[in-house]
């Protein structure tokens, strides 16, 4: 039960006003510090009480006015007892009987009204004056009392949002919430904090893609500042890709970073996010990242960081703790190119935990993979390296990451060459020992002409007995181990 303290104020036999009123949280009993917002009451002329109905209007009269004002501004219908000097009011009670002018009473929750989720759809649309939509009408009966919602890909915008979110506050059992690809923008995003507040075992949170802004972000944020407990105690995934968030976010996540002490994994892609975002408040967000320790997984592809970003990403990142990194499509231009001599260090280094490794669509050539290529003998941890879509790799750089992997002693799990001009004639050495340097390799070149893939099915055959091999359109192989 949760206890609020809140005022009724009884005029004289004329009318009765309740200027001020109980204030109820829209939260759960656990989270009952959290600041409840006030109740709207009418005013002395607005809908004020006569003597012939004050007469009659009990306690439980004014339970109901107080739950249905905060069902009005809150989206949350509570059930109300109320106490006067620690006694508690009968329902029944005349409120002229124990009530007096100004006096102050307690308001306490003692339940929350929650029917099935298509219920309070319907009736948070009545409260706002919107339509129904009716393809959420039906994900709310299809996925009601369930773990996991998901409203991907409507393109719903915030006018259609708004109930839905006022309908899921306190979906207690809700450990996933996937709203991407739809119309939030910066307007619903306050309201979306507060829903998720009230679902202390959410685990997975997707806003991706919803017109989301650094300012919309940061005004969300502050409604953060100055909570006793972590706003999001299980939190374990986040994604805000796809939002053009801009690069004066850093301060503004790094808040929101510290509501989420568990966090492993977050997802930046396509942010619109440059060098500038990491050269203020650097230190701040590198102290966010890390304080956790519990994050394994940050993606900030296609964000045009550039070599200066590029560099500065691996001074900011955990890489001491963090497992999966995606910096894919990162440099500005045709002429920009990652700083790979600055990684190949981090990834010679003792404390590196690195296991998958993406640098897709960077304009890497032979030379720069020769000095990725270099440092794998030293970082036991690496099984997975995407170099996908840098058309400049050819054969050449596949020797030498097979001739690194085989210094090394440790196989890769997959190496992914897709979009790489790797072609035949083959090196005899690599062809005898490629099914056991490589679980799974995909190429997938129009330099790749028939003879070279039947030479490559051959050696995999030969040496791999239980792998599958794959060739499709005479264009793509993908060649792998059975699991």
């Amino acid at each position: 039960m949760t206890q609020i303290p809140g005022l009724a104020r009884l005029g004289g036999k004329k009318e009765v006003n309740r200027s001020h009123s109980p204030t109820v949280t829209d939260d759960d009993d656990s989270r009952s510090d959290t600041p409840p917002p006030p109740l709207p009451y009418p005013h002395s002329g607005q809908n004020a009480l006569h003597p012939s109905e004050a007469d009659s209007c009990t306690v439980s009269w004014l339970c109901e006015q107080a739950a249905q004002r905060y069902y009005q501004q809150c989206g949350l219908l509570p059930r109300l007892s109320l106490q006067k000097e620690g006694a508690l009011l009968s329902p029944q009670d005349q409120l002229l009987a124990v009530l007096h002018t100004n006096e102050e009473v307690l308001a306490e929750v003692c339940s929350w009204d929650l029917p099935p989720l298509p219920e309070r759809y319907k009736k948070a649309c009545q409260s706002l004056a919107v339509d129904e939509n009716k393809r959420v009408s039906r994900l709310c009966g299809v996925q009601d009392r369930g773990s996991s919602v998901s409203v991907c890909g409507l393109g719903l915008a915030a006018s259609s949002l708004g109930p839905l979110l006022r309908a899921l506050k306190l979906q207690a059992s809700l450990t996933k919430l996937r709203i991407s690809g739809n119309r939030m923008s910066d307007d619903l995003l306050p309201e979306l904090i507060a829903t998720t507040l009230t679902m202390p075992r959410l685990q997975l949170l997707d806003i991706s893609a919803n017109c989301i802004t650094g300012d919309g972000l940061e005004k969300a944020v502050n409604a953060l500042k100055g909570q006793s407990a972590p706003a999001f105690p299980c939190l374990e995934e986040l994604d805000l890709s796809m939002n053009p968030l801009g690069d004066g976010v850093s301060e503004s996540l790094s808040c929101l970073l510290s509501c989420c002490p568990v966090l492993a994994k977050l997802s930046l892609q396509a942010c619109g996010l440059t060098a500038r975002f990491l050269q203020q408040h650097r230190l701040l967000l590198a102290g966010a990242l890390t304080g956790t320790g519990h994050l394994k997984a940050v993606c900030l592809s296609h964000n045009p960081l550039g070599s200066t970003g590029f560099e500065l990403v691996l001074k900011t990142l955990p890489l001491h703790c963090l497992t999966h990194v995606d910096l894919s499509a990162v440099r500005r231009g045709p002429a920009d190119y990652p700083a790979l001599e600055h990684l190949a260090k981090v990834l010679s280094q003792d404390e590196c935990s690195l296991t998958h490794l993406s640098l897709a669509a960077n304009g890497l050539t032979d030379s720069s993979v020769a000095t990725l290529a270099r440092c794998l003998s030293s970082c036991p941890t690496l099984v997975s390296l995407n170099l996908s879509g840098n058309p400049s790799v050819t054969s050449a750089g596949l020797h030498n990451i097979l001739a690194s992997v085989r210094e090394a002693r440790r196989p890769l799990t997959l190496l992914n060459l897709k979009g790489c001009q790797v072609s035949g004639p083959w090196e005899s050495e690599d062809l005898d020992s490629l099914s056991e340097l490589v679980q799974d390799i995909r190429l997938c070149s129009q330099a790749l002409n028939k003879l070279d893939r039947q030479t490559l099915k051959q050696s995999w055959d030969r040496t791999q007995s239980h792998g599958h091999f794959l060739d499709r359109n005479s264009k793509c192989l993908l060649s792998a181990t059975s699991t």
